[in-house]
């Protein structure tokens, strides 16, 4: 008892500032407390950020792969068959169904400029061969949204796009 109470006076006079060098001290261990607070979090966040990085970096060189792929089927197309704006439903769909992704085909729906898709499941090559299609047929993607989703080791695509027939 008669300890306990030593103990608590001492811490007293200790945080008071009694005790000669007690308040460096405390300021000392309350700063290396900081000081090792602040180095874990920026450790732990530096380890997250690269992961990060590096699952971006994935996702871009998968989209310059495929960019690529659709310059050299631009470059390669010849003279295509003429789609009329009519035709861009029938067409579209006859193009989904060659390619045997009917399946995959979520939405088609004709739009004031031309019509709006939706497709998911996509493998990289899926949608090259969609593209190289619409390129064939003379039909263009006026706007487009692709969203990659993890799949086992690979990653599947979702694909919205407006098509509209070249002019």
């Amino acid at each position: 008892m008669i300890m306990n109470r030593l103990d608590a006076r001492m811490i007293r006079s200790f945080i008071s500032g009694e005790i000669p060098g007690a308040r460096k001290t405390l300021f000392f261990i309350l700063t290396a407390a900081l000081v090792w607070s602040v180095g874990i979090y920026y450790s732990s966040n530096a380890a997250r950020m690269e992961q990060l990085y590096e699952f971006q970096h994935g996702r871009l060189v998968t989209l310059n792969e495929l960019a690529v792929q659709y310059r050299q089927l631009m470059g390669e197309r010849g003279a295509g068959i003429k789609t009329s704006a009519e035709d861009l439903i029938p067409v579209f769909s006859q193009i989904v169904e060659e390619a045997g992704m009917r399946d995959r085909l979520l939405q088609i729906s004709p739009v004031s400029r031309g019509i709006s898709v939706q497709m998911d499941r996509l493998y990289a090559e899926d949608l090259t061969a969609i593209l190289n299609g619409l390129s064939k047929h003379g039909i263009r993607v006026l706007s487009s949204e692709l969203r990659a989703m993890p799949f086992q080791d690979k990653r599947l695509f979702l694909f919205y796009a407006v098509l509209e027939v070249e002019d």
